[in-house]
C-alpha cells in the first residue's frame, strides 16, 4: 500500500528468507534478488542445496544464481501483468516503488528492456496525473516523426512554461514530461526505445518533422545583431544562432549534442560542488517584436549600451526559465534599469 519512509536510505529493508528442505539457511538473503527489488517480501524454500554446508558455500554454490534469474524474471512478469491489466492498481505500486524499479535500468542489463517498458510518464499529450509508457507513445508518433523527445525539469507546470516546448505543442508533436530526479539520471542512458532515438527536447541536434526548422539564414540586419549578441555573450554561451523552433518566446537556451540536461547538471552541483556546468547554445527568434525593435537601436547605433544590456537580460532570463541562475547574478538590477530607460 505504501513505501516505507526509509526506503532510499539504505539496503536496511528486509528480503527474502532462505530454507532448503523446510529449514532455514539464512534470514535476509541478499543474493536471491537484485537490489532493485529488495521491496519484495517472502520465503524461498529449495531442494537444491544441501543443508550440510556452510552458508559461505552455500551463498557462492551456482544454485543461488539460478534462483536470482528465475525469481527476477518472474517478478518483473508478474508486475507486468498489473501494468496490463489492472493499470490502477499498477499506478499505486510504481508510485511507491518506481524509484527503486528503475534502479534496475542501469544495473540489470539483461532485464533492461523489460524493466524500460515498465516505465511511466506524464507527457504533453495528456493532463496531470495521466501516465504514458514508451510503448504507448512510440504506437501513436506522428508517421514521419523519427525521434522520442523528453523535458525535465521541477514539475509539470514549470516544464509546461519551456520555450523549447513551444514547437512541439503547435505542431501537435508528444514529448514526456520529466520530474522525478532519479529519471534525470536513467533517461540520458536510453539512446533508443523500438528503434527510435529518445532525445531531450532541449538538444540543438534534434530531428525536428518539417523541414522548416532547420536553421535558414535571416535577414542581413538580424544576422548583425546575432553577431553581436555574440561578442556579447562570448564568454558566457557556446554559440547564438537564429531559432526555428520558437514559436512566442525571444529567445531560449539549448544543450548541444553531448551536453547534460539543465536539471541533470542541477543534480551534479548539488553533488559535487567542484562540477563546472557547460556552456549552453542560446537561440534567438528574430520574428520576435523584441527582436525587431533591438535591431532598429541597432541599426541606428550598433555601439548602443541598451543592446548589450539586452543581451545579458535575455540570456540571464533563459538561465531563470530553466532554474539555473546563480544568485549572484546581476539579473534584477539590470531589469531595473532597462525599465527605467
Amino acid at each position: 500500500g505504501s513505501a516505507p519512509y526509509d526506503f532510499l536510505r539504505g539496503p536496511q529493508e528486509k528480503s527474502l528468507h532462505l530454507y532448503a528442505n523446510k529449514v532455514l539457511i539464512q534470514r535476509d538473503c541478499k543474493d536471491l534478488l537484485p537490489e532493485y527489488l529488495r521491496f519484495v517480501k517472502g520465503v524461498v524454500d529449495t531442494i537444491d542445496l544441501p543443508l550440510n554446508v556452510s552458508r559461505e558455500i552455500t551463498q557462492s554454490s551456482p544454485v543461488m544464481g539460478k534462483i536470482n534469474g528465475i525469481l527476477t524474471s518472474e517478478i518483473l512478469s508478474f508486475i507486468r501483468n498489473w501494468a496490463e491489466k489492472e493499470p490502477e492498481l499498477y499506478k499505486k505500486f510504481y508510485s511507491n516503488f518506481g524509484k527503486m524499479l528503475k534502479i534496475g535500468i542501469n544495473t540489470d542489463y539483461k532485464n533492461r528492456d523489460r524493466i524500460i517498458e515498465l516505465m511511466r510518464f506524464e507527457s504533453s499529450a495528456g493532463k496531470s496525473g495521466e501516465w504514458v509508457s514508451f510503448k504507448e507513445y512510440s504506437a501513436r508518433m506522428k508517421p514521419e516523426q523519427k525521434e522520442i523527445y523528453y523535458l525535465a525539469g521541477v514539475n509539470r507546470e514549470a516544464i509546461e512554461k519551456n520555450p523549447n516546448l513551444e514547437y512541439f505543442k503547435k505542431n501537435g508533436i508528444e514529448v514526456i514530461f520529466i520530474t522525478d530526479p532519479v529519471d534525470v539520471f536513467i533517461l540520458p542512458g536510453i539512446t533508443e526505445f523500438d528503434k527510435k532515438p529518445v532525445k531531450s527536447a532541449e538538444r540543438s541536434d534534434i530531428s525536428i518533422l518539417p523541414s522548416d526548422l532547420i536553421e535558414k539564414p535571416g535577414d542581413n540586419l538580424s544576422t548583425a545583431l546575432v553577431k553581436r549578441f555574440k561578442e556579447i555573450l562570448k564568454d558566457k554561451v557556446e554559440d547564438v544562432k537564429i531559432s526555428k523552433r520558437l514559436v512566442e518566446s525571444p529567445v531560449t537556451l539549448v544543450g548541444s549534442k553531448d551536453s547534460f540536461d539543465p536539471q541533470m547538471e542541477k543534480v551534479l552541483e548539488a553533488m559535487h560542488k567542484e562540477f563546472t556546468r557547460g556552456k549552453r547554445i542560446l537561440e534567438i527568434n528574430v520574428d520576435h517584436p523584441l527582436m525587431s525593435n533591438l535591431a532598429k537601436i541597432f541599426m541606428a547605433d550598433p555601439g548602443s549600451p541598451m543592446i548589450e544590456k539586452c543581451a545579458l537580460q535575455l540570456y540571464e532570463g533563459a538561465l531563470f526559465t530553466e532554474g539555473t541562475l546563480l544568485p549572484s547574478s546581476d539579473f534584477m538590477k539590470r531589469m531595473v534599469d532597462i525599465m527605467e530607460k
